[in-house]
Order: structure tokens, then sequence, then C-alpha cells
């Protein structure tokens, strides 16, 4: 029984060690401008339809109230403090969507190989905008998954809660090389509708960010893995105790 459980133990060390290492550093952000650090789009292709009543903007966390189209309509916007998803912190900037009608995109390309990546972006929704009588519809979507699909602007105020940030992750499988989109849409219904800010979009080598560390997502290969060794230490268990 002894060697039973010296091999159990074994196993499961050995499958412990086969899932990914975190890394002793943060994998860099795919994403460029990831926080707005230059105070505007640079790096993204912005449009919008002919109908909207306000373009989308970038404008300063700072907790100053200001109008639009430096603020969002004199509610004062707190700094995105967040270090959960993006390895980069708010830059004192984020992208502000407030059409009352038609809509508007925020999008870049970005070139991924085959791989698993850690996908995300920060939500605000401002009070102000949120005690609109009329909703709104956002949708979030990197490398092919979606994180928000034309979802209400209300709902997600309701859900994740007002005046504050809200990190907003997933993990993508890409099974094959070539250009990927990272895109925002935001549309609202009618005067006066919902609005939201983004922040901190993020793209990074298949990992979790959080707190300062950023753990691996583990392969299926290496989960399975670690599952069988699971199982193998349960049954070797399962013998001792019959055997006693």
């Amino acid at each position: 029984m002894r060697k039973t459980n010296r091999l159990g133990g074994a196993v499961v060390t050995a499958a412990l060690l086969a899932l990914p290492a975190a890394p002793a550093f943060a994998l860099p952000n795919l994403v460029a401008d990831g926080t707005f650090p230059a105070g505007s789009f640079a790096g993204w292709t912005y449009t919008s339809t002919t109908n909207v009543t306000s373009q989308a903007v970038v404008i300063k966390t700072d907790n100053v109230g200001r109008s639009y189209s430096t603020g969002a309509y004199g509610l004062p916007i707190p700094n995105d403090t967040l270090t959960t998803g993006s390895p980069d912190l708010s830059a004192g900037y984020a992208a502000y969507f407030s059409t009352d009608t038609g809509s508007q995109t925020l999008s870049q390309t970005l070139s991924l190989v085959v791989g698993r990546y850690s996908i995300g972006f920060d939500v605000f929704v401002p009070s102000n905008g949120y005690n609109n009588p009329n909703d709104a519809t956002f949708t979030g979507s990197i490398a092919g998954t979606a994180l928000f699909s034309a979802a209400s602007v209300a709902t997600i105020g309701a859900t994740d809660g007002v005046n504050k940030w809200v990190t907003v992750q997933s993990v993508a499988n890409v099974i094959t090389a070539g250009i990927y989109t990272v895109d925002f849409t935001f549309a609202g219904t009618a005067a006066p509708a919902k609005d939201i800010l983004v922040n901190r979009v993020f793209v990074t080598g298949g990992a979790i960010f959080s707190g300062g560390t950023q753990t691996p997502v583990p392969e299926p290969g290496a989960l399975a893995l670690l599952a069988g060794a699971a199982a193998l230490l349960a049954g070797v268990r399962r013998r001792n105790a019959a055997s006693r």
C-alpha cells in the first residue's frame, strides 16, 4: 500500500508540474492604446452613423465634472483603479459613448497566432446616463468572442452597479492564426438615452491578470491530466480505507 500511495502522490505532482507556471512578469497587452493614454482614439478606428446626437469621445477620469465633449455631462468620473484584467493601469482617460440615436463603433485589429488568450475591458455606467428614460445597447467583442452582444445598458447597470468600474473578462481560443478584431459598438434608442464608458481594453497571451500577478489559463490537456491524477489518488485512498 505504501508503494501505491507514493505512486499516486507522484502522479499528482507530475500533473501539477505539467500545468503552465505563472510568469515572473506581466505578459504584454497586445491591444494598442487600450487605456487611451494620448487622451484620444489614437491607435483605434472610429466610425459612426450620420444620425448620432453625440460622437464618442475620450474624456479624463479625474473626478472633475465637465460638460460634453470633455466630460460626461457634468458628472465627475473617477479614475479606474482596478488591477484585475488588463496588465495596464489606467492612464486617467476612458472612451465615452453617449449618443441618443444612431450607432458608433470603435475598433482595432490584431494579428494573433494559434493559442488561448485572456481578453476583456473595464466598463462604467454613469448614474446621470443610467437615470435617462431610454435604453441603449452595447457590444464588446474581442477576437470573435462577444463579452456583451447588443446588451442593454440598463441591464449592465442594474447587474454590475452604477458609478463604479467593473472588469469584464473571458478567454478566447484562437484556432487559426490571422487578423482579429477588437470591437465596441454603442447605439442609442431615443433621446435621452443611457451611456457607458470603456477603459483598460486588453488581450494577453493565455493568462488571467489579477492583483499584480498573472495566472496562466491551463490548456485542456493539462486540465485532463490533473483530473486524471486526482481520480487516481481518490481511488488509492478508497483502496487504503477498504484494506483497514
